[in-house]
């Protein structure tokens, strides 16, 4: 009989999260670590479909601070890191209307003490700076200058290169299909062809976090996977558009970017579905058309080159859940990282690492990551909860 494997700690997906936990585990002298991924190859839900870009205001709290934590490392990765600079500072500019940005100045000094890089831009100045928008009831915007885009192949490629050299291993195409619970606590996982044992199981798994929490029979934490789309279409053939910034507009429900030589956007749309492998509809994208002709006319293009859609997982707060299960030893969860998984990796790896380490972390209030922090709920109530969040 073949010797039963052991693990200090077994990750469940093989994402961004899973990835960034692997490096910092690393990072911690933890290396006896085994990352699971069930899909045929990397990226091929969230992370491989994101917008790729890092733009650190938000209006959720916790997202804003880890956001601003995540970003100190994409400006000042360590030196062997990564083969290129993982951030590429393009600018994000944030627009908003009247009462928007009045809401937004009266912040402003709570904003620069969380450490958000900004400048406020009056109407003119935004125009000026993307002379396709109109938008008459702007009011400003919010331009951060060191914000943009992010090299998501190269940043998952980094931390798993990092996590091999300090011993990880990684599997694709393994599916978990059950935990090992030993003595009331979760001891190992259930693959197709064996089990396999470690000291701590990791719920990385995304918009199948859940279902992974359910095999533990773990705090019932409501996750909603919502899809996000995105497609390109040609830029206005007639202006200079490569070197504008991302433009955000939350009163629009759209944003683009330059990519490419095309043009990015996205209806910012938040569907709820169940995990699957999502694609964009026509009346989504029509109706983001629509507002974006409300927005900057001369952009609304005539045909679309390629769409795409991913999932994007959120708990009934819009912040992550970090920590250990208080229902359930041997279970760690990391998931409901929503729209912000790549720019805030470095922020929740380094965090969970520490958790995992020492059972504790000066890096962050993790009071206000912890799956506690939900009440105890039946199933029904759950999936309610998750369904109805924003």
């Amino acid at each position: 009989m073949a010797k039963r494997q052991q693990f200090d700690v077994i990750i469940v997906g093989g994402g961004i999260a899973g990835a960034s936990l692997a490096y910092f585990l690393g990072q911690a002298g933890i290396g006896k670590v085994l990352i699971l991924e069930r899909e045929n190859q990397l990226a091929a839900h969230s992370t491989g479909r994101s917008a790729a870009s890092i733009s650190e205001y938000d209006e959720n709290d916790v997202v804003l601070d880890l956001k601003i934590l995540g970003s100190r490392f994409w400006r000042r990765p360590p030196e062997d890191f990564a083969d290129h600079p993982p951030l590429t500072s393009v600018g994000v500019l944030s627009l908003f209307d009247v009462a928007g940005f009045e809401k937004l100045e009266g912040r402003e000094g709570e904003l620069r003490a969380r450490g958000l890089e900004f400048e406020l831009m009056r109407p003119d100045a935004v125009r000026a700076k993307v002379p396709a928008l109109t938008f008459p009831g702007m009011g400003g915007a919010l331009y951060a200058p060191q914000d943009g885009r992010l090299d998501v192949h190269g940043i998952l490629q980094a931390y798993l290169r990092h996590a091999r050299a300090g011993g990880a291993q990684m599997e694709l195409g393994a599916e978990v299909l059950g935990l090992v619970h030993s003595q009331g606590r979760i001891s190992g996982v259930r693959l197709r062809d064996r089990e396999v044992e470690a000291g701590l199981v990791v719920n990385a798994a995304g918009a199948w976090a859940s279902t992974v929490g359910q095999m533990a029979e773990a705090r019932a934490v409501a996750l909603q996977p919502k899809r996000r789309s995105l497609f390109t279409f040609a830029g206005p053939a007639d202006v200079e558009f490569g070197n504008w910034p991302m433009v955000w507009s939350d009163p629009h429900e759209v944003y683009f970017v330059p990519e490419a030589g095309e043009m990015m956007l996205s209806p910012m749309d938040q569907v709820a579905m169940d995990p699957c492998d999502p694609s964009p509809d026509d009346e989504t994208i029509a109706a983001s058309l629509e507002r974006l002709s409300e927005l900057a006319p001369s952009l609304v293009p005539r045909s679309i080159r390629s769409r795409w859609s991913g999932l994007r997982t959120f708990a009934v707060d819009g912040a992550p859940v970090i920590g250990p299960d208080p229902d359930r030893k041997g279970f760690f969860w990391l998931a409901g990282q929503g729209g912000a998984g790549i720019e805030t990796s470095p922020a929740y790896g380094q965090i969970a690492a520490d958790l995992i380490v020492s059972g504790r972390s000066s890096r962050f209030e993790v009071s206000r990551l912890a799956p506690n922090r939900f009440p105890v709920t039946n199933a029904a109530e759950t999936l309610a909860m998750a369904r109805d969040s924003g």
